[in-house]
């Protein structure tokens, strides 16, 4: 099973332009995890502890700066320090948590917020909107620790009073709002004043979130109860323990016998392997947050060839994809690029039917368009040359090597020859990073809207190696209505921005969607209940996604 989409960007963080990385958000699709867990009722007088499974891979670092510039510690950020708002990426409604309003100007160059009143650091300092024009500030001064790319597009912070903080922006761009509001973590300004944030130890944490940081080791983070949090009414949870576990088969054991409440990690046949060992209590919920698609080298024959690429995305059967890979969890992708049901309100309606299983005769259709004919050994060819290339993969990534095995498979079926190049992920890395590829397996990074998608992995400005456009698709009119959308706050404009790039992604297929991706999440009812789910989803559940784990503890209540 693959990693994060976070992981296998291989530490790529700057953006260029208006590209910008879905993060965390994104954002998510992690195999992390971990457990062990004991939680208790009021009747018994203990204390009621959340064990929570978002590590796997051996014993933790203390890494506990929000802005560490390798891997935070789970826990700090959501759990101790908050962003000024919340992004639902499942609905995409935005939630107030440290600002109480936001404003654009009129010419969407300059954003308000304004700051909750009656909020304290854990130490007991007032907080205010110094506080978070001082990390924004500080990011500019660190640009290592604006793994958004923010300053690109910012000029200017200021807290002209103590409740109120303006941005002043070069050019109007109003989707900086996700990144702005929703992905920068606010530190107190009298503990980071005089450290950069990215080589900070932080060994005393000091935050407005609901929890403060209790104790540090190599196998155990634990998190007490902040009582002086601002909606401390919210929090029924006493404590918090996350546990470092060496890979997912233990992980998964440990689910299994009960012992973590709240776990985050692949594993094929939860049904079976978990959900039947109480039924009652274990559930999953894997929440689609991003994409799983084949890039394919356009700048390089047959794949600058809009017909070529329309027969392969033909011959791909994605629910086979859906099933092999990963077991059912996630849906066949939209080729208009939309993540759904997510952005079923942005979707035009004729492309209402997503492809889920392959058509032979429409792939034939598209290659004879493109010049090509069958030869004796069922495999196309044109001008003497037949249609072959290989698609890389990550060795080890079993659900990217599974699908890679199918689309072999699907692509023979229709007379193209393709192998499956299976390398390391350093080797992987640059290759993507750099171009050197035919095709390979990997993601698109979603967002609160669709447009963080498109803009992530379709701008021009963020051609690879500086940014994320791997496939190196550069359209104008692509750009043109990455634009149009950028530069307004009508939702009627910006929807009709959207309906125009699922028409060129549909018609273009500038990389070939293969599966949504998702966000791993399983969880028990056993100890604690008002977990979201696909009946209730209120955050993504992954135990890894912030701010979103700050939203479920706030929705957790201790089981009768």
């Amino acid at each position: 099973m693959a990693p994060t989409l976070i992981s296998s960007i291989n530490g790529k963080k700057s953006k260029a332009g208006m590209a910008f990385f879905s993060l965390l958000v994104i954002l998510a699709l992690a195999l992390a995890a971990c457990g062990n867990s004991s939680g208790s009722t009021s009747s018994t007088g203990k204390k009621h502890i959340l064990t929570i499974g978002a590590h796997v891979g051996g014993d933790f670092t203390k890494a506990l700066s929000p802005y560490n510039p390798t891997l935070v510690n789970e826990g700090i950020q959501g759990m101790v320090y908050e962003t000024l708002l919340f992004f639902n990426r499942n609905d995409g409604k935005v939630t107030n948590l440290l600002a109480t309003d936001y404003k654009w100007s009129a010419d969407q160059k300059q954003l308000t917020f304004t700051t909750r009143d009656n909020v304290k650091w854990s130490d007991g300092k007032p907080f205010s909107a110094s506080d978070v024009a001082f990390t924004f500030n500080m990011l500019k001064k660190y640009p290592a620790a604006d793994s958004k790319g923010i300053w690109t597009d910012l000029s200017d912070v200021s807290a002209p009073d103590a409740k109120t903080v303006v941005m002043n922006f070069k050019t109007p761009n109003p989707p900086l709002l996700w990144y702005i509001g929703g992905q920068t973590f606010i530190v107190p300004e009298h503990i980071f004043q005089n450290v950069d944030p990215t080589k900070f130890d932080n060994s005393n944490p000091v935050g407005t979130g609901p929890f403060k940081f209790s104790k540090f080791s190599p196998q155990l983070l634990t998190y007490t109860k902040n009582p002086g949090y601002w909606q401390a009414d919210k929090v029924q949870v006493d404590e918090l323990l996350y546990p470092a576990v060496k890979d997912n088969q233990t992980l998964q054991l440990k689910l299994m016998k009960g012992e973590i409440d709240w776990g985050s990690f692949f594993a094929p046949d939860l049904d079976k392997t978990y959900v039947q060992k109480d039924s009652t209590h274990n559930h999953y919920w894997m929440a689609p947050t991003d994409m799983f698609t084949l890039y394919v080298n356009l700048s390089k024959a047959p794949f600058n060839d809009v017909n070529v690429r329309q027969a392969i995305s033909a011959a791909i059967d994605r629910a086979q994809l859906s099933k092999q890979a990963e077991s059912g969890y996630v849906s066949p992708a939209s080729t208009t690029g939309l993540i759904l049901p997510n952005a079923q309100s942005y979707l035009d309606p004729s492309y209402q039917n997503v492809q889920s299983t392959a058509d032979v005769a429409k792939a034939a259709q598209y290659l004879q368009s493109a010049g090509y004919t069958k030869g004796s050994d069922g495999i196309y060819a044109k001008n003497g040359k037949k249609l072959s290339f290989s698609i890389k993969v990550v060795n080890g990534w079993t659900d990217w090597e599974t699908m890679a095995s199918v689309i072999k498979q699907n692509l023979k079926d229709v007379g193209i020859d393709a192998t499956v190049d299976d390398i390391q992920d350093t080797a992987y890395f640059d290759a993507r990073n750099n171009g050197n590829f035919d095709a390979l397996i990997g993601g698109l990074f979603g967002g609160p809207t669709p447009y963080y998608l498109y803009d992530t992995h379709l701008n021009s400005a963020n051609l690879s190696p500086k940014g994320f456009n791997w496939g190196k698709w550069k359209d104008s009119s692509t750009d043109k209505l990455l634009q149009d959308y950028a530069s307004t706050v009508d939702p009627t404009k910006q929807k009709q921005a959207i309906m125009g790039l699922e028409k060129i992604y549909a018609s273009e297929l500038p990389n070939i969607p293969l599966v949504n991706a998702a966000s791993w999440y399983e969880y028990s009812t056993k100890n604690f209940t008002g977990w979201p789910s696909k009946d209730d989803p209120y955050a993504v559940g992954a135990a890894y996604s912030a701010p979103d784990n700050l939203m479920v503890v706030l929705n957790l209540k201790p089981a009768a």
